[in-house]
């Protein structure tokens, strides 16, 4: 019997980051959440991962933060120098910047008008799809409310609304009409979702959380198959006020449709590869898919004098100087979000600094009024040694998470370029510093991490011999030369790539 909904910690959808100077914005990047699911999905399989379609700052935000959560705001700003000490010198700096939503009580939650759309065409019959899928509904059941009102359509070459919407009551009839879906036919996805709007549009009510939630493997390949058509005709009703979020399976979908049809629709975006990843979305966090607690969040970041940002989570180069704005996802109730910005200080004089004030702005969802908060980042300048920029071991394990993402775009781009012992040394360095923080913070993710990077210069390995006729060097098997008669000279070191 259903007779309330679970309310848990959430990590949903990805950043999306834009900068602007004055009112200039430029180009945002792709955001939410589907990235580290789908690269793990990608090198288990034996492939390369495609720098396209791995989004940095979703990637880290995939991972579990520990940010107090606020008391008396729907979001909490939390700010974290990688080391609270800077040397007279100046040098590298770095700012954690995370972001805390309140829990929702249930009184707070608006009651659902939802519609599932399933994807129920001849591929989905694969073990790790259908009955994913329907494994993911009968979770997904245990945070429904007894009012919440669900519709189910289901299409392949066409589309049909199998089950109008009604109350989920005991939530049995859902279970079942779920349970008697066979796969076949084609993917006329685009009539699938605009059969799901409708039915929502049809008993749209401004007290409910109107929304669409699309489960797909697919690419849409009857019908309509333009994707700027579809998302086009998405965004129509995304602006009435339904909001939608889209579940991939497999590895032949539509990815930039899917994120941007949840972007837009200002919903989730989430790959599922496993058992484990399908209960950390429908079971574990389900609130992620249905409920905000905050809108149009945005960071400002101002560098104090003498202090210029080199480096922000998500942001390919060096952002602009000055000021920079930072527009971030919506919230959900119980979500965090993670924000890295690498400065540069120049040299000043011992005693506290300012590095940067950092202002929180957005708009609560629940009490509809719009919220500022500002809080500065100060650090001790000394001239004591061994300064370590990454001291603080959260911010260590946060950056290492990015530069993971950011080293695996970077194999991608080497292996393009068939440099694939250099792809293979990059994988080696990775390993090693996810083992290494692993070791410091005892999180069995980031040993998990480790060891599917080591998984992946297997990969990298069959084609460096492929190419070289040998097995990939390594630090430990320096390269070999030709003899030298009389004493023996050392082999030169390998260069070693850095990760930017």
């Amino acid at each position: 019997m259903i007779t309330m909904r679970t309310f848990k910690t959430a990590l949903f959808l990805g950043l999306l980051i834009g900068f602007s100077i004055g009112i200039s914005a430029c180009a945002p990047a792709a955001p939410v959440d589907a990235s580290k699911a789908r690269s793990r999905a990608v090198i288990q399989s034996g492939n390369i991962v495609s720098a396209e379609e791995l989004r940095v700052a979703e990637y880290l935000n995939y991972y579990e933060q520990d940010f107090p959560e606020p008391v008396a705001t729907a979001l909490g700003l939390d700010l974290r120098p990688g080391n609270p000490v800077l040397p007279v010198g100046g040098g590298e700096a770095w700012v954690q910047i995370g972001l805390q939503a309140k829990s929702a009580e249930p009184v707070d939650v608006a009651p659902l008008n939802l519609a599932l759309v399933i994807d129920r065409s001849g591929s989905m019959d694969a073990p790790e799809k259908m009955p994913y899928v329907k494994q993911s509904i009968r979770a997904f059941l245990e945070s429904l409310a007894v009012n919440d009102r669900v519709a189910i359509v289901i299409y392949n070459d066409r589309a049909d609304l199998i089950v109008p919407a009604r109350e989920v009551g005991d939530g049995s009839w859902i279970a079942a009409a779920v349970d008697r879906l066979t796969p076949g036919g084609s993917t006329n996805l685009y009539d699938g979702l605009m059969l799901g709007f409708r039915e929502v549009d049809r008993g749209f009510d401004v007290r409910r959380n109107n929304r669409v939630i699309l489960l797909t493997d697919g690419i849409a390949n009857v019908g309509v198959t333009d994707a700027d058509r579809i998302a086009a005709d998405a965004l129509a009703y995304n602006e009435r006020g339904i909001h939608l979020s889209t579940i991939g399976l497999g590895r032949e979908f539509n990815d930039a449709l899917l994120s941007q049809l949840a972007i837009q629709g200002q919903g989730a975006y989430h790959f599922i590869d496993s058992a484990e990843e399908m209960d950390r979305v429908f079971r574990d966090e389900p609130l992620g898919l249905i409920q905000k607690a905050a809108g149009e969040v945005s960071i400002v970041l101002r560098p104090a004098e003498g202090v210029r940002l080199v480096a922000l989570t998500g942001y390919e180069g060096e952002p602009p100087a000055g000021p920079v704005q930072v527009r971030l996802r919506d919230t959900g109730t119980g979500e965090s979000q993670v924000l890295l910005a690498r400065l540069h200080a120049d040299p000043g004089r011992t005693g506290r600094r300012e590095l940067a004030t950092v202002e929180l702005r957005y708009t609560d969802l629940f009490a509809q009024r719009q919220e500022t908060i500002t809080l500065p980042v100060y650090v001790e300048v000394s001239t004591a040694s061994g300064y370590d920029p990454l001291w603080d071991l959260e911010v260590l394990r946060n950056v290492t998470i990015q530069r993971t993402a950011e080293g695996l775009r970077e194999i991608d781009r080497l292996y393009q370029a068939q440099r694939y012992q250099a792809a293979w040394d990059v994988a080696y360095q990775l390993e090693q510093r996810l083992r290494e923080v692993a070791r410091l913070t005892g999180e069995e993710q980031m040993a998990k991490d480790a060891d599917l990077l080591r998984s992946y210069q297997a990969t990298l390995a069959r084609w460096v011999q492929s190419q070289t006729g040998r097995p990939p060097l390594s630090p430990e098997q320096p390269e070999p030369t030709r003899f030298y008669r009389g004493r023996e000279v050392a082999t030169p070191a390998m260069p070693v790539i850095e990760v930017k």
